[in-house]
């Protein structure tokens, strides 16, 4: 029996069993197992329908002999055949076979396997990518105009063919993914951008006719992966590209979304403050009248000469809680009012050194050091003095309660990029890791008595100043507040 007469059953034997199971399940990729002579011992279904070939025709036959008339071409010309048996072969390689008037471009890939006894096999791959190319070309096609469009866009756009392969990937992508496309473009796949199965659901959707038509959809609102791995809310459209009447791709083009959720939870922010203020207020002018009376009251027999001691410790705590809810009920009228504020031009260098020295007696008395740096010149520039002065008595008065055994209060600005920056650092206990970010989080105290309200009402004031204010700190090593805030004139 020649080895053109030899039975299926016998030549399937290498890949018998799952590992044959398995290649026959690939519908994109198309096998050939070759035996140490380099004869076809197995191949799998997808590459005899393929190539539209029975088994009979190929079986045993010598690779070389897969060029005119199977293939319609040379294989050894096209290099993908070996010539000899080798662990080593190219990773990959490409290869053109001409049909029926058409072009086809194949992915090729040889693998060198091992069995028991010596045996030796060559597993021959290939994966058509003929659409990718054609895709791939169209963009080379592009001219310069139309390449300085997609790269002038601020909005996202990724060009991908069917396989999941990145093709164009442009400047607003990179800064909405964090990617730049040098990363991208031949080595991710486009789902790699979407939580787990949004890529799948986008595609489903893509051919739904109820989202604007069969292969375009409208303004869909999704959320992509960020490359340091957090979510981006974006719009998203998306249209598939055809050729010849074959899908070959999907272009892509989506929206950054952060900014307008920012600005709409600081929209509802504000109403619900707005709501909250005139309920504040009403309450406030029920119980400040009553509050005062009692504290006056207590204070006044507290000074009693004849009181006893018990009695005149009872009436000096009644007159602190009286202090305290007097202090929370400021403290609430200040974070609903969210009053903008009243900018004029003034020296904040100026205003620093005059809240430090109307501290100046609290700082002896906890043994604490100020000092102040301002680098280079700071120039004047618009602000509300009442409410900056406001933020720093706050943030000095956390500071002294830092540092109960003294220690060293230094405050430093400096201009850059057009913004005053301005460090205050403490001495102090520092902040453990768990609780540093609740501390903006209103109502959130770690102090005896405090209302939690102190570094909110901090950050809404330098919020209403365009700036921003954020809190470094280390437990023992004392903590670092930093405001940044835009040199505007009046």
């Amino acid at each position: 029996m020649t080895s053109s007469q030899t039975p299926r059953s016998l030549m399937r034997k290498p890949p018998e069993g799952l590992f044959a199971r398995l290649l026959d399940s690939l519908t994109d990729m198309y096998a050939l197992v070759l035996d140490r002579d380099l004869r076809i011992t197995y191949a799998n279904v997808s590459f005899l329908k393929h190539f539209g070939l029975k088994w009979e025709k190929i079986s045993g036959r010598p690779c070389k002999d897969l060029g005119t008339p199977f293939l319609g071409t040379d294989a050894l010309q096209l290099g993908f055949c070996p010539t000899e048996l080798s662990p080593w072969y190219p990773e990959r390689t490409l290869m053109t076979r001409e049909a029926q008037d058409k072009v086809y471009v194949y992915e090729c890939t040889l693998n060198h396997l091992e069995g028991r006894r010596g045996a030796a096999w060559t597993l021959w791959s290939l994966r058509d990518v003929t659409d990718r190319f054609r895709l791939e070309s169209r963009v080379r096609q592009m001219d310069e105009l139309e390449r300085n469009l997609v790269q002038a866009s601020m909005d996202g756009i990724i060009v991908n063919d069917m396989l999941g392969n990145v093709l164009i990937f442009n400047d607003g992508a990179g800064k909405i993914l964090g990617y730049t496309p040098e990363e991208v473009i031949g080595k991710i796949k486009v789902y790699r951008f979407y939580p787990d199965r949004t890529a799948h659901e986008i595609k489903r959707l893509i051919y739904d006719p109820t989202q604007g038509g069969v292969g375009i959809l409208e303004n869909y609102e999704t959320q992509a992966r960020h490359q340091d791995g957090s979510l981006v809310p974006i719009w998203l459209s998306a249209r598939l590209l055809h050729e010849d009447g074959r899908e070959v791709g999907i272009v892509g083009y989506f929206r950054d979304l952060r900014e307008r959720r920012r600005l709409e939870m600081e929209l509802l922010r504000n109403e619900r403050l707005a709501t909250l203020g005139k309920m504040v207020a009403h309450i406030s002018h029920e119980i400040k009248n009553p509050l005062i009376t009692i504290g006056g009251f207590a204070a006044q027999l507290g000074r009693l000469p004849d009181l006893p001691e018990d009695a005149r410790r009872r009436l000096n705590l009644i007159y602190q809680e009286v202090q305290r809810l007097e202090k929370f009920l400021a403290d609430m009228s200040t974070f609903t009012r969210g009053a903008p504020p009243q900018k004029t031009v003034g020296d904040l260098p100026a205003l620093i050194r005059e809240v430090a020295e109307l501290m100046d007696s609290g700082f002896k008395e906890r043994a604490v050091v100020f000092h102040f740096h301002a680098q280079g010149r700071i120039p004047p520039f618009a602000f509300d003095s009442g409410q900056i002065r406001q933020v720093l008595i706050n943030l000095f008065k956390n500071a002294l309660e830092a540092m109960p055994e003294g220690g060293d209060l230094t405050v430093s600005a400096t201009v850059q990029d057009d913004d005053l920056v301005l460090k205050i650092t403490d001495t102090g206990h520092g902040i453990p890791p768990e609780q540093l970010h609740h501390l903006f989080t209103p109502f959130f105290t770690t102090k005896p008595g405090g209302t939690g309200l102190g570094l909110t009402i901090c950050r809404g004031l330098i919020t209403q100043h365009q700036g921003e204010i954020s809190l470094e700190s280390e437990e023992g090593r004392g903590a670092t507040c930093t405001i940044r805030l835009p040199i505007v004139s009046a």
